[in-house]
């Protein structure tokens, strides 16, 4: 039975792998932020991390860990049975942004296992002349310490992203979807429909005879 085709949008539940046909790249985070990574064809990611703030930053401890993909990794313990009370989000909004040359082509969240196509809307004609390119990111593992978001320094930092080329078709397809009028003579418990589907086959059906008996 093939995937289906959910499956590579969803989280692994194991340590994310290089797919075929992406190149692995990673690097240390010694300049500090914000940090170039250069994907290639003319493609490369600045990674930010947008909070507002500095002098959170400035009092916090240089070693401590601000974001980790190993937290995307870990299992989540059982959910409680009472709900716990409303609160903010802590989770650090770390994300790259793809560029060829000065123009954006897309944003990607940082969440292990995630793969996003930039753009994600299509490749249009570029009036300066310019092809544009259409890339995937794969979000594989990462690790940002605190000294890395106040400046640069050697602090155990680092990324590790896979990409590739995304103007190409995909070879693998699913199976074609089963003609109406099939899928009505099997049994009832084999098939889900709306009230609406008999009625508008129905109809369908009587004036394609009526069709018929007009031509005869």
């Amino acid at each position: 039975m093939p995937p289906f085709p959910i499956d590579r949008y969803l989280l692994p539940e194991t340590p994310v792998e290089v797919p075929a046909g992406f190149t692995e790249v990673r690097q240390s985070l010694t300049a500090g932020l914000p940090h170039r990574v250069e994907l290639g064809a003319g493609v490369h990611g600045v990674l930010i991390l947008p909070t507002g703030l500095a002098r959170q930053w400035l009092a916090t401890d240089p070693l401590a860990v601000v974001s980790s993909s190993a937290d995307d990794l870990a299992p989540r313990p059982a959910p409680p049975t009472a709900p716990p009370p409303p609160a903010l989000v802590g989770r650090a909004p770390l994300r790259l942004v793809v560029r060829q040359g000065t123009r954006i082509l897309g944003s990607v969240p940082f969440a292990a296992g995630l793969r996003r196509v930039c753009p994600d809307a299509g490749t249009p004609a570029d009036t300066t002349g310019s092809a544009r390119v259409a890339v995937e990111v794969l979000v594989l593992a990462w690790v940002l310490h605190a000294g890395t978001v106040r400046g640069s320094g050697d602090y155990g930092s680092s990324v590790t992203l896979a990409w590739r080329r995304a103007d190409q078709a995909v070879d693998q397809f699913g199976p074609p979807p089963i003609n109406e009028f099939v899928w009505r003579r099997r049994p009832p418990a084999q098939r889900v429909e709306s009230e609406l589907g008999p009625a508008r086959l129905r109809y369908r059906y009587l004036l394609d005879k009526k069709l018929r008996r007009v031509l005869r």
